[in-house]
């Protein structure tokens, strides 16, 4: 291990990584300029945090499509109840905190009111802007992933044949 001395220039450095059967991947590192740090302000005593950094997605899973309906309304009944929640907390519990199941939704929303507007919709009529729903399909949970890298054997069509075959 070596230290990089400190210039009056960004630190860069060159990877090359030569495959086998052909495949060359080559990339230039540059360290990331020095961010200045803003100056801490003193949090208000009880106001939330409020941090403005675009959408949330929140995932939802059930075992059958009426059971995540229902676990959708019991969302939006937490979130509408009063109850001061951090956005990126519940979104981080929802995805990492409970089992995926086969019966999925994603509800995508840029703050509380229009995560619930979208959660309302959902429960009332099972689809909504910013709502992606769907099921997961026998076998798709196995972790296979099917990679076509451009070069050898494969065909024209070959990924449209594998999803007609392998839905």
């Amino acid at each position: 291990q070596q230290d990089w001395p400190e210039l009056d220039r960004p630190r860069r450095s060159a990877v090359s990584s030569f495959g086998i059967s052909g495949t060359n991947a080559h990339v230039i590192l540059e360290a990331a300029p020095e961010e200045p740090v803003a100056a801490t302000e003193e949090p208000v005593a009880g106001a939330p945090e409020v941090v403005a950094d675009g959408a949330v997605p929140w995932v939802l899973s059930a075992r059958s499509e009426a059971a995540l309906g229902e676990q959708a309304a019991r969302l939006l009944e937490r979130i509408t109840e009063g109850a001061e929640l951090d956005l990126h907390d519940v979104a981080f519990t929802l995805a990492n905190g409970r089992a995926l199941l086969d019966h999925r939704a994603v509800v995508v929303g840029e703050g509380p009111g229009e995560l619930a507007e979208r959660l309302r919709e959902f429960t009332a009529t099972g689809s909504s802007a910013g709502v992606i729903a769907g099921r997961v399909g026998p076998g798709a949970a196995n972790g296979a992933v099917f990679v076509f890298p451009g070069q050898g054997s494969q065909w024209i069509g070959m990924a449209r044949e594998l999803l007609d075959f392998s839905p």
